[in-house]
């Protein structure tokens, strides 16, 4: 809860509105999420630091046959007829796991948005295979880590090459704190910094997510 805490403050601090959960649901039992999510409420109302909190949930692609309708809703977001779940794409690449899963969310009724490509191996090859998915109806979002080139050259590179093309619709801080503290501020000015435009930098951390969680995602096939 302290570090919960710490790093609330460092958000706000840096300009941050609303966070939004993901953990891993894998490492999580997600009938206890809007609980502990309202914990928190709770601790942040009491110490005065303005943040609004919501309950999410980041899922690899084999676990989503084994989560029922209700659990995927409970770490979805967006209105109803366009709720959608973060879906991760594993660091090996975007594989027929991974399509296999957005097909199956899709065919459940919930929309797709892929965390995280820019940290796949085969990222270069793999990127027709995202057009694809986005064609489809999924978004992408992107990480700060990779930005910072603290993590390889490769995905520091296939960052900058998301941002290049355009494809990414919101930044997200994938903060983990304390060892990685990241803020939508430093994602904004990274990406700035890694050519993009100050214009579409600042979409990526606000309208973006803020549309997102607003107007959700069509689940088309």
């Amino acid at each position: 809860m302290d570090e919960s805490l710490d790093y609330a403050r460092t958000a706000v601090a840096a300009g941050t509105e609303r966070i939004i959960a993901t953990p891993h649901v894998e490492l999580v039992d997600v009938r206890e999420l809007p609980e502990r999510v309202e914990e928190l409420r709770d601790a942040l109302g009491n110490e005065g630091i303005a943040l609004e909190l919501e309950c999410g949930g980041e899922v690899k692609p084999y676990s989503v046959p084994a989560l029922s309708h209700g659990a995927l809703d409970t770490v979805a977001h967006g209105p109803p007829g366009r709720r959608w779940v973060l879906l991760e794409v594993p660091f090996r690449g975007l594989g027929d796991d991974l399509i296999a899963a957005a097909d199956e969310l899709r065919q459940r009724g919930f929309g797709v948005l892929l965390a995280h490509p820019e940290r796949a191996a085969d990222f270069a090859d793999s990127t027709p295979l995202l057009r694809e998915q986005v064609e489809r109806g999924a978004a992408v979002q992107m990480n700060v880590g990779p930005l910072t080139g603290d993590e390889s050259r490769a995905r520091a590179d296939a960052a900058r090459r998301l941002l290049e093309i355009g494809m990414p619709t919101a930044l997200a801080t994938d903060a983990h704190p304390p060892d990685r503290p990241y803020t939508l501020k430093q994602g904004r000015d990274l990406a700035v910094a890694s050519g993009a435009a100050e214009a579409r930098a600042a979409r990526l951390v606000d309208e973006g997510p803020r549309t997102l969680l607003a107007e959700g995602l069509s689940a088309r096939r």
